[in-house]
């Protein structure tokens, strides 16, 4: 069974795929929250069990599987004060 942030991993893959945005660790990194190191071990655990390459920082067929079905992300962005 896959954690909520792992699911989470997924969509954020998927979505930057989706909008033709390039992926690496640093990326999804930031997406996440999170930091660099946390975020591979997220990577290779989803590798193993087959969601993700994790070298190309890509979904596989079954990991888009799961990201299509996941709920699609909040991506607000904070709104300009200026006028």
């Amino acid at each position: 069974m896959l954690t909520q942030t792992e699911r989470l991993t997924l969509r954020i893959l998927f979505d930057l795929a989706r909008d033709d945005r390039p992926a690496d660790l640093a990326v999804v990194a930031a997406e996440l929250g999170k930091g660099c190191v946390e975020t591979d071990a997220i990577l290779e655990r989803l590798a193993q069990a087959g969601f993700v390459d994790a070298d190309r920082v890509r979904l596989t067929m079954m990991g888009l599987t799961v990201a299509v079905s996941a709920p699609a992300r909040n991506k607000q962005r904070p709104r300009s004060t200026a006028a």
